[in-house]
């Protein structure tokens, strides 16, 4: 951790303490001989310190914000070799329904269920994919958290990109498969999982061929979260419900085959928990090192500054006693 200063001239400015404190003594001098002639006690000694030090403090913290100290910390990425996830992302149009026109869509929570799931395997390298009847990686295994959730935020969304065949279902659980057969992930990683959030609203795919595809050395283990429920629906700006959408009875049996199929398990999205057991099971434990260092810089001008107005407080205060 290194503490450096921006503009360390401008601490120049804490340089204007010397004049109130100079008022303030000369201040205190003659109330001491006022005091002397009318044979008054002298006030606390405490009281008088407190005085002071509020006069030098407000300057001085402002004088350390001119100087716009930044602390630089670096912290060693401790990543596994040995394993990596791939989080899937179904952003097909559907995945913009929701309970209500004002709760949180389906996409939005698969975002929210995707980040804690990565920060409970911090270890293991982690990639972002988005799929439609495609599969588009946005990100490959990495154990930066911090590019990982930019990544979600800022290039998984709906229809981005658009599906291939625009249908009124354009999702294909069958694009899946590229993760077995695209070198998704690093050749030499033997521990690989994928953990896909999707509402499980599908065209027809072979079931049975992405399975043989994920139990093929190296297998993939997938983790499947089901998101959504029939009595949701999709709504437009306006609020209102668009009638030509409506949620198929058949999605949790179609999760739960793929599972199946797999040699994977299949979860509901309010079994984040359960998930993150099940993807701590997948990957187990293995070799680490350190790969690269990441660094921050916190700012401490603004809380400098805030710090002042404390000392500033206090004499405003007095002045008004």
């Amino acid at each position: 951790m290194d503490l450096s200063f921006l503009s360390p001239e401008a601490g120049l400015v804490a340089l204007a303490a010397a004049v109130p404190l100079a008022l303030l003594l000369h201040g205190e001098r003659r109330t001491r001989r006022l005091r002397t002639a009318l044979r008054l006690d002298p006030p606390a000694r405490t009281q008088r310190g407190l005085l002071v030090a509020s006069v030098v403090a407000v300057p001085a913290l402002l004088g350390l914000g001119a100087m716009q100290p930044v602390v630089d910390r670096s912290t060693e990425h401790v990543t596994r070799t040995d394993a990596e996830i791939f989080f899937v992302i179904d952003t097909s149009r559907s995945m913009v329904a929701s309970r209500t026109a004002t709760s949180r869509t389906r996409l939005e929570r698969a975002r929210a269920g995707t980040l804690r799931v990565r920060g409970e395997l911090g270890q293991v390298p982690a990639g972002v994919a988005s799929m439609t009847d495609r599969l588009l990686p946005h990100l490959f295994p990495t154990p930066d958290a911090q590019v990982f959730a930019a990544t979600l935020e800022r290039s998984v969304g709906i229809d981005q990109p658009p599906p291939v065949n625009w249908n009124r279902t354009a999702t294909t659980l069958g694009a899946l498969s590229a993760l077995a057969t695209r070198n998704f992930f690093s050749r030499e990683v033997r521990r690989r999982v994928a953990i896909v959030f999707t509402d499980a609203e599908s065209r027809a795919f072979a079931t049975e061929n992405v399975g043989a595809l994920f139990r093929r050395q190296p297998a993939v283990r997938a983790i499947f979260v089901r998101v959504g429920s029939a009595d949701e629906r999709v709504y437009t700006t306006g609020g209102e419900v668009e009638q030509a959408y409506r949620p198929p009875a058949t999605a949790s049996t179609t999760i739960r085959a793929l599972a199946a199929a797999t040699g994977g398990d299949a979860f509901d999205e309010s079994q984040l928990g359960e998930v993150v057991e099940a993807a701590k099971r997948a990957v187990g434990t293995g070799r680490t090192e350190v790969r690269g260092n990441e660094r921050n810089k916190l700012a401490l001008a603004p809380y400098s500054v805030a710090l002042a107005f404390l000392p500033l407080g206090l004499l405003l205060w007095r002045r008004n006693l």
